[in-house]
């Protein structure tokens, strides 16, 4: 969920792929995108929330997801955010 009285945050996200997984004694099939996602600000939970608002919490997340985390947890048990790289300026304000 997002909140209406909350700070504006701007996350930028780009489709890398789409995975759809059935075990064959289920009927249904869940479906999973992987997703490259820019923080512009830097907010907390900010890319929990903004996938949450969009109905595409993160795999496992307690807090923001929706669904049963059972179903989750048989891909990954625990949250499925991971860092690929860490930009940060020095106090002068250089990268």
């Amino acid at each position: 969920y997002a909140s209406s009285s909350g700070q504006d945050a701007c996350t930028l996200l780009k489709v890398k792929c789409f995975y759809c997984c059935k075990e064959p004694q289920e009927a249904n099939s869940d479906s999973f995108t992987f997703l490259e996602a820019r923080p512009i600000t830097g907010r907390t939970h900010q890319i929990r929330v903004h996938l949450s608002s969009l109905g595409r919490p993160l795999v496992c997340d307690p807090v923001y997801g929706y669904q049963p985390l059972t179903s989750d947890s048989r891909l990954c048990s625990r949250l499925f955010l991971h860092c690929s790289r860490v930009t940060l300026r020095d106090a002068s304000g250089s990268l």
